[in-house]
């Protein structure tokens, strides 16, 4: 506990509201990590299904990101939160629990895997989204950057040791116990998120759904501050998913690295990213929240720019897993502290009756980039070569790192400032009301 700032102490300690949530949060992240490792285990050793089986059952739990993430956003500004984090929860869980079922009175198909998957990546959208809507309604402003710390630590830890976790139950206890515990987690969430008390729908006007949805987006894209980050994460996501897609050809097809040394030297990473994550708020107060923003984003692409750098050079396996660990490192380094202040900023910008949609937003821009990613970094790693395609990816990500240099938010030497950036003319007495709430 020496690493968490005292924000983040006090935060646990007398926030009541916060604790619960983060609580379930934790038990959702951890959950999610489980479900993203079995569903395609039991696709592939249980059900014997094809490489594009498995591939639809692990695309079809994003795809909701990019179809209702809008959606999501106005059933959030137009419900309490608590009701959608409990529902949610309780749906994820009871997805995971009729796949322990069904595979345990061996009646499981791919095509159950197939619909869970799309249920599970459903209600994940609608939680994330409410949970991101939810933060700093309970969460003093000034605390907004160490509560957003916690939240990303909690995810890399969450990345690090759910797959092993998952693993370790599969192998002692089979799957039908490892989807109860998943499930389990789930409803532990649920039961964090019913202890929400006090927090009520920030009662947006009474519009049609399309309209809504409409003016959520108008509003985050009329914003430079708001469109800046949008425009910045949707990039960054866009070459991070690139680069791992190519790196993974690369490190085995040209440097004759196994799948577990792979896996070590990502999984190191996330070492990188649980630091960054908790001492992001102790950094921006010391270097200003913008150049932490900014400065986050360029090390993160700097970080995988290292990869290919270090792979010239004639090195003995355990050298090489060893440099290429260290540049993951870096590279989530970067990638938490930018996530924290990309999240705070998105929090603390707009009014509380536009959250969920910029939110919403948001999400859709930055993870929408994904798949993309993906398919673009196994084309050039086709068309190129993936020792040429890596190059290409890792400086190209350099220079749209650079993209906040020439926004507004890179002079934000606080939250407060940030959010005087991003509020519209004439309504400096709104916002001004806003930071008092908080």
């Amino acid at each position: 506990m020496a690493i968490l700032d005292e924000e983040i102490r006090v935060l646990l300690k007398k926030n009541r509201d916060f604790r619960n949530v983060w609580t379930g949060e934790s038990a959702a992240h951890f959950g999610a990590q489980l479900t993203n490792f079995l569903l395609p285990l039991v696709a592939v050793t249980a059900l014997h299904s094809s490489g594009t089986e498995v591939g639809l059952i692990s695309a079809v739990q994003f795809v909701p990101v990019v179809l209702l993430s809008l959606v999501a956003g106005m059933v959030v500004d137009r419900h309490p939160p608590r009701r959608t984090l409990v529902i949610t929860s309780v749906v994820r869980g009871a997805a995971l629990g009729f796949l322990g079922l069904a595979q345990a009175t061996e009646g499981l198909t791919a095509t159950h895997v197939v619909v869970a998957a799309a249920v599970i990546g459903t209600a994940t959208v609608f939680y994330e989204v409410a949970y991101q809507s939810t933060l700093p309604k309970i969460v003093p402003l000034d605390s907004i950057s160490s509560a957003n710390g916690l939240h990303q630590a909690t995810y890399s830890i969450s990345q690090l040791a759910g797959p092993s976790a998952a693993g370790f139950l599969v192998g002692r206890a089979g799957l039908s116990p490892t989807f109860a515990v998943t499930a389990a987690l789930f409803l532990g969430a649920a039961l964090s998120g019913s202890l929400l008390r006090g927090v009520q729908a920030p009662g947006v006007p009474q519009q049609s759904a399309l309209r809504t949805i409409g003016s959520g987006l108008r509003y985050t894209w009329s914003l430079r501050t708001l469109r800046d980050l949008c425009t910045q994460a949707g990039l960054s996501n866009l070459h991070e998913q690139c680069f791992l897609t190519v790196f993974l050809v690369f490190a085995v097809r040209e440097l004759g690295l196994g799948g577990t040394a792979v896996g070590v030297a990502i999984g190191i990473g996330s070492v990188g990213a649980l630091v960054g994550s908790l001492v992001a708020a102790r950094i921006g107060a010391r270097i200003t929240v913008g150049r932490a923003l900014t400065g986050g984003v360029v090390l993160a692409a700097v970080g995988l720019l290292l990869v290919p750098f270090v792979s010239v050079f004639d090195l003995g396996a355990l050298a090489l897993v060893t440099l290429l660990a260290l540049a993951f490192v870096v590279n989530g380094f970067g990638v938490a502290l930018f996530n924290v202040f990309a999240v705070s900023l998105r929090q603390t910008i707009p009014p509380e009756n536009q959250l969920g949609a910029v939110t919403a937003s948001y999400r859709l821009v930055a993870l929408g980039t994904l798949p993309l990613g993906a398919f673009a970094g196994g084309a050039l790693a086709d068309a190129l070569g993936p020792g040429r395609a890596i190059w290409l990816v890792g400086v190209s990500y350099l220079c749209v790192s650079f993209w906040l240099m020439f926004s507004p938010l890179r002079s934000a030497t606080t939250l407060e400032q940030a959010r005087a950036l991003g509020v519209p003319p004439g309504t400096a007495d709104e916002a001004g009301e806003q930071t008092s709430a908080s």
